[in-house]
């Protein structure tokens, strides 16, 4: 059996003409490894500062959905949970899928989401990587452990909604 060449994957436009990819970008860790390195400790760290800006956002409809809480007897329990999912998702939503494919965090810490094409991240790929980000953390962690065991640091949710998180700025 002969041999075979595996080619390496492109996953930028070198000279295409894909609309939406970045012409002069290659995002295979084999030839820009520059592009992942310290990649998973800068997305815990960007999470982390997320939730910070999340939990002051939400701070004050918290308190008042606390108060009505108790006056409701814990009626209001369920759809204050399921508002606070709706909120955080579009937060992810709206600024990854924005112009600077990243939540504030990543921004702060140099990442950014593309496709695995390249491209920037639409809203549907972003409220695909969101949604399925916290539903299946919620009730695991196994799903954030395949980060450990690929050259590209990604996670179960990156696979499934075809993104990949690099950094913005390699040096």
């Amino acid at each position: 059996m002969a041999d075979q060449k595996l080619p390496a994957i492109s996953l930028g436009g070198l000279g295409g003409s894909s609309p939406g990819v970045d012409a002069g970008s290659s995002h295979d860790p084999l030839l820009h490894p520059e592009l992942y390195e310290g990649v998973a400790l800068r997305r815990v760290f960007a999470h982390f500062l997320d939730m910070l800006i999340i939990g002051a956002i939400l701070f004050v409809p918290w308190l008042i959905a606390t108060f009505v809480l108790v006056v409701s007897i814990g009626l209001i329990a369920l759809p204050m949970a399921f508002g606070s999912f709706i909120f955080i998702v579009l937060y992810d939503v709206l600024t990854i899928g924005g112009p600077a494919s990243a939540t504030p965090g990543m921004r702060a810490l140099g990442l950014k989401v593309i496709s695995w094409n390249g491209a920037k991240p639409d809203n549907l790929q972003a409220l695909l990587m969101s949604a399925l980000f916290w539903t299946i953390s919620s009730w695991s962690v196994l799903p954030l452990i395949v980060a450990l065991f690929n050259p590209r640091w990604r996670c179960a949710h990156d696979f499934l909604s075809g993104t990949v998180v690099v950094r913005r700025n390699p040096a």
